[in-house]
């Protein structure tokens, strides 16, 4: 059974293997080496363990390197595969930048939205994600710390992992873009934006809007020992998809 970080680790050594040189290049490195203990070091894992965990994808993923072709891939291996065949290199690249986004990579409540640039603040969380989930590419949220220093909550990141499940609810699995064609997907903070400041992938759920708002309205706890949000009155709500967490 994959833990939490390596299902991370596992999305993006699939992404290494698949699009090798040109997966390096895209997430800002020159060579192998410098990718694998990049990527190794920012999930506190040693020099080779990206290199190693990418060369279990070697024999399944059509490249030019035969990886462990001798010994048979794990369960976990292959089911990342079917999990994952089918993104192109666009949209596999959003997805791992957003897992390996750096922790900095966060925040504030206050949106500016252009052309107007208007600031908006004093949200509850629940109108505050409304905000968020919204289709505007040009909104963004901004955190200003002394200065100069400017924090950007960074809109790729839920976008990243909605794409990551098809658009579908981590609940249920459902999905509105298949009978018709449009995403009504929502990201919801774990533990909320407005009190946490944390925009980060492990703090983030995909939900469909019927879920999205049963979790505010029943104030559902998520327990992550079990992947699971807990009701008061003792229902609990299992991810049945989850890459992420």
């Amino acid at each position: 059974m994959l833990t939490d970080v390596n299902r991370k680790i596992s999305i993006i050594a699939y992404y290494l293997s698949k699009f090798d040189k040109d997966a390096i290049h895209s997430l800002g490195y020159d060579t192998y080496s410098s990718a694998f203990e990049g990527i190794s070091k920012r999930f506190h894992k040693n020099n080779n363990y990206m290199k190693l965990r990418r060369d279990e994808f070697d024999a399944i993923v059509s490249n030019v390197r035969q990886g462990w072709n001798k010994r048979a891939p794990a369960r976990a291996v292959l089911q990342m595969h079917e999990d994952l065949k089918n993104f192109s290199f666009e949209e596999l690249t959003d997805i791992v930048k957003t897992l390996i986004s750096d922790d900095d990579l966060i925040h504030e409540q206050i949106l500016y939205t252009e052309p107007e640039k208007k600031i908006v603040t004093s949200y509850t969380e629940e109108e505050y994600e409304t905000l968020i989930n919204q289709n505007d590419v040009n909104a963004t949220i901004q955190e200003r710390v002394g200065i100069q220093n400017i924090r950007v909550y960074d809109r790729r990141i839920p976008d990243g992992l909605k794409r990551l499940y098809g658009y579908r609810c981590q609940i249920c699995g459902v999905t509105a873009t298949i009978a018709y064609h449009v995403d009504v997907s929502e990201a919801h903070h774990i533990e909320y934006f407005t009190k946490s400041m944390n925009n980060n992938p492990q703090n983030i759920v995909i939900l469909c809007p019927d879920h999205h708002r049963i979790i505010h309205k029943a104030h559902a706890i998520f327990n992550r020992d079990y992947h699971a949000f807990e009701y008061e009155n003792a229902k609990t709500d299992k991810l049945m998809l989850n890459l992420h967490l």
